[in-house]
Protein backbone atom coordinates (compact mmCIF):
# COMPACT_ATOMS: atom_id res chain seq x y z
CA UNK A 1 0.00 0.00 0.00
CA UNK A 2 2.83 2.31 0.58
CA UNK A 3 4.21 2.02 -2.61
CA UNK A 4 1.04 3.70 -4.19
CA UNK A 5 1.01 6.66 -1.50
CA UNK A 6 5.13 7.55 -3.41
CA UNK A 7 4.57 8.22 -6.57
CA UNK A 8 1.86 11.18 -5.57
CA UNK A 9 4.00 12.14 -2.55
CA UNK A 10 6.71 12.88 -4.43
CA UNK A 11 4.46 14.27 -7.09
CA UNK A 12 2.59 17.05 -4.43
CA UNK A 13 5.89 17.83 -3.02
CA UNK A 14 7.81 19.08 -6.06
CA UNK A 15 4.59 20.79 -6.74
CA UNK A 16 5.10 22.69 -3.79
CA UNK A 17 8.18 23.32 -4.10
CA UNK A 18 8.10 24.33 -7.69
CA UNK A 19 5.14 26.91 -6.40
CA UNK A 20 7.09 28.68 -3.48
CA UNK A 21 10.34 29.22 -6.07
CA UNK A 22 8.35 31.35 -8.16
CA UNK A 23 8.05 34.57 -7.88
CA UNK A 24 4.24 36.02 -7.58
CA UNK A 25 3.33 38.12 -10.85
CA UNK A 26 1.79 40.90 -10.11
CA UNK A 27 3.01 42.86 -13.04
CA UNK A 28 1.39 42.21 -16.73
CA UNK A 29 3.13 43.74 -19.72
CA UNK A 30 0.49 46.91 -21.14
CA UNK A 31 -1.23 45.18 -24.27
CA UNK A 32 -1.11 48.16 -27.33
CA UNK A 33 -4.26 49.42 -28.10
CA UNK A 34 -4.28 51.44 -31.39
CA UNK A 35 -6.06 54.63 -32.03
CA UNK A 36 -9.82 54.72 -32.65
CA UNK A 37 -10.51 54.93 -36.62
CA UNK A 38 -6.69 53.95 -36.83
CA UNK A 39 -6.03 50.81 -38.56
CA UNK A 40 -3.76 48.71 -36.09
CA UNK A 41 -0.07 48.67 -36.69
CA UNK A 42 2.03 46.01 -38.04
CA UNK A 43 4.15 45.71 -34.35
CA UNK A 44 3.61 47.84 -31.23
CA UNK A 45 5.18 51.21 -31.70
CA UNK A 46 8.57 51.31 -29.49
CA UNK A 47 8.56 52.58 -26.34
CA UNK A 48 9.97 55.51 -24.74
CA UNK A 49 13.27 54.10 -22.88
CA UNK A 50 13.93 51.22 -25.57
CA UNK A 51 17.30 50.61 -27.20
CA UNK A 52 15.34 51.59 -30.49
CA UNK A 53 14.12 54.34 -28.94
CA UNK A 54 16.26 56.80 -30.76
CA UNK A 55 16.27 55.11 -34.04
CA UNK A 56 12.38 56.45 -34.39
CA UNK A 57 12.35 59.22 -32.02
CA UNK A 58 15.33 61.39 -32.76
CA UNK A 59 15.28 64.29 -35.09
CA UNK A 60 16.68 63.23 -38.21
CA UNK A 61 19.39 65.15 -39.92
CA UNK A 62 20.02 66.67 -43.21
CA UNK A 63 24.12 65.80 -42.93
CA UNK A 64 26.21 63.82 -39.97
CA UNK A 65 26.83 65.78 -36.96
CA UNK A 66 30.92 66.31 -36.93
CA UNK A 67 32.52 65.25 -33.34
CA UNK A 68 29.36 63.37 -32.45
CA UNK A 69 29.70 60.04 -30.72
CA UNK A 70 28.29 56.77 -30.24
CA UNK A 71 28.65 53.72 -28.55
CA UNK A 72 32.51 52.31 -27.10
CA UNK A 73 34.88 54.95 -28.11
CA UNK A 74 37.54 55.02 -25.34
CA UNK A 75 40.06 52.74 -26.86
CA UNK A 76 43.03 53.97 -28.53
CA UNK A 77 43.09 51.79 -31.15
CA UNK A 78 40.25 52.42 -34.08
CA UNK A 79 39.54 51.98 -37.49
CA UNK A 80 38.85 54.68 -40.09
CA UNK A 81 35.79 54.43 -42.46
CA UNK A 82 34.78 56.01 -45.60
CA UNK A 83 31.09 55.41 -46.29
CA UNK A 84 30.30 54.73 -50.10
CA UNK A 85 27.01 54.01 -51.79
CA UNK A 86 27.56 51.39 -53.91
CA UNK A 87 26.24 52.19 -57.33
CA UNK A 88 25.38 48.86 -58.30
CA UNK A 89 22.95 48.69 -55.35
CA UNK A 90 24.74 46.46 -52.96
CA UNK A 91 24.79 46.16 -49.41
CA UNK A 92 28.11 47.03 -48.38
CA UNK A 93 28.59 50.10 -46.36
CA UNK A 94 31.81 51.34 -47.28
CA UNK A 95 35.48 50.32 -47.10
CA UNK A 96 37.71 50.20 -43.07
CA UNK A 97 40.98 50.57 -42.56
CA UNK A 98 42.76 50.13 -38.87
CA UNK A 99 44.23 53.08 -38.12
CA UNK A 100 47.81 54.44 -39.80
CA UNK A 101 47.45 51.70 -42.45
CA UNK A 102 46.43 53.27 -45.86
CA UNK A 103 43.73 53.35 -48.40
CA UNK A 104 45.71 49.97 -50.31
CA UNK A 105 45.04 47.45 -46.91
CA UNK A 106 40.95 48.76 -46.62
CA UNK A 107 38.29 46.21 -47.05
CA UNK A 108 34.85 46.76 -48.44
CA UNK A 109 32.72 45.59 -45.37
CA UNK A 110 29.17 45.12 -44.31
CA UNK A 111 27.79 46.68 -40.94
CA UNK A 112 27.07 44.66 -38.50
CA UNK A 113 25.12 47.22 -35.89
CA UNK A 114 24.46 46.64 -32.00
CA UNK A 115 21.08 48.54 -31.17
CA UNK A 116 21.31 50.56 -28.02
CA UNK A 117 25.06 50.67 -28.72
CA UNK A 118 26.00 52.30 -31.96
CA UNK A 119 24.19 51.45 -35.58
CA UNK A 120 24.98 52.64 -38.80
CA UNK A 121 25.79 56.46 -38.85
CA UNK A 122 22.95 57.05 -42.08
CA UNK A 123 20.25 55.96 -39.45
CA UNK A 124 20.37 59.29 -38.01
CA UNK A 125 19.89 61.00 -41.47
CA UNK A 126 16.48 61.79 -43.57
CA UNK A 127 18.63 60.02 -46.25
CA UNK A 128 20.52 56.71 -46.14
CA UNK A 129 22.82 58.20 -48.48
CA UNK A 130 23.27 61.33 -46.93
CA UNK A 131 26.88 60.83 -45.82
CA UNK A 132 28.03 59.09 -48.85
CA UNK A 133 31.86 60.27 -48.74
CA UNK A 134 31.75 60.64 -45.26
CA UNK A 135 34.71 59.48 -43.20
CA UNK A 136 34.65 58.06 -39.85
CA UNK A 137 36.57 56.62 -36.22
CA UNK A 138 35.17 53.63 -36.33
CA UNK A 139 35.53 51.43 -33.03
CA UNK A 140 35.05 47.47 -33.16
CA UNK A 141 36.50 44.42 -35.03
CA UNK A 142 36.44 42.29 -38.51
CA UNK A 143 34.26 38.91 -38.13
CA UNK A 144 34.89 35.41 -38.23
CA UNK A 145 32.43 35.15 -41.05
CA UNK A 146 31.08 36.96 -43.94
CA UNK A 147 27.73 38.48 -45.17
CA UNK A 148 26.24 37.48 -48.13
CA UNK A 149 24.58 40.22 -50.62
CA UNK A 150 21.52 38.82 -52.74
CA UNK A 151 21.72 41.79 -54.82
CA UNK A 152 25.15 40.64 -56.58
CA UNK A 153 25.33 37.56 -55.52
CA UNK A 154 28.66 38.33 -53.54
CA UNK A 155 30.54 37.79 -49.64
CA UNK A 156 31.16 40.67 -48.27
CA UNK A 157 33.27 41.34 -45.29
CA UNK A 158 31.66 42.62 -41.75
CA UNK A 159 32.74 44.96 -39.54
CA UNK A 160 31.02 44.31 -35.59
CA UNK A 161 30.33 48.28 -34.88
CA UNK A 162 30.75 49.03 -31.23
CA UNK A 163 31.26 52.37 -31.39
CA UNK A 164 31.70 55.74 -33.89
CA UNK A 165 32.94 59.29 -34.46
CA UNK A 166 31.93 61.69 -37.06
CA UNK A 167 35.31 63.16 -38.51
CA UNK A 168 33.78 64.89 -41.50
CA UNK A 169 32.88 65.50 -45.79
CA UNK A 170 35.81 63.90 -47.75
CA UNK A 171 36.94 63.35 -51.07
CA UNK A 172 36.05 59.97 -53.25
CA UNK A 173 38.29 57.30 -52.87
CA UNK A 174 39.74 55.81 -56.06
CA UNK A 175 39.24 52.09 -54.73
CA UNK A 176 37.37 49.44 -56.57
CA UNK A 177 33.76 49.30 -55.11
CA UNK A 178 33.18 45.97 -53.59
CA UNK A 179 34.54 43.08 -52.17
CA UNK A 180 37.96 42.08 -53.85
CA UNK A 181 36.68 39.49 -55.50
CA UNK A 182 33.95 41.49 -57.49
CA UNK A 183 34.43 40.89 -61.47
CA UNK A 184 30.78 42.49 -62.57
CA UNK A 185 27.10 42.65 -61.64
CA UNK A 186 26.01 39.07 -61.27
CA UNK A 187 22.51 38.79 -60.77
CA UNK A 188 21.45 36.15 -59.14
CA UNK A 189 17.80 34.05 -59.65
CA UNK A 190 16.13 33.82 -63.14
CA UNK A 191 16.96 37.48 -64.40
CA UNK A 192 20.87 35.43 -64.66
CA UNK A 193 18.67 33.82 -67.62
CA UNK A 194 18.54 36.39 -69.61
CA UNK A 195 21.44 35.46 -71.92
CA UNK A 196 20.72 31.80 -71.39
CA UNK A 197 16.59 31.01 -72.28
CA UNK A 198 15.70 27.73 -70.55
CA UNK A 199 15.33 25.26 -74.06
CA UNK A 200 12.14 23.64 -74.24
CA UNK A 201 14.11 20.41 -75.92
CA UNK A 202 17.66 20.72 -75.28
CA UNK A 203 17.69 17.40 -77.42
CA UNK A 204 16.41 19.17 -80.66
CA UNK A 205 18.46 23.05 -80.54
Amino acid sequence: MSRFLVIPGLLLGAWIFSSSQLPAQTETEPVYTAPVGAPPPVAPPVRKGSPLDHLTNDVKLATPTVGYKEGNTNAPDYWVAHRFVDDMGGSGWGWVKKKGDGWGSAKWVALQENPGLAVAPYRKLLLHDADNNWEYKFWGSIAAYKAYDPHLDEMVPVFILQGYEVVGSANPLNIKTGPSDRVRHRPSGASSRNSRPILTDPGID
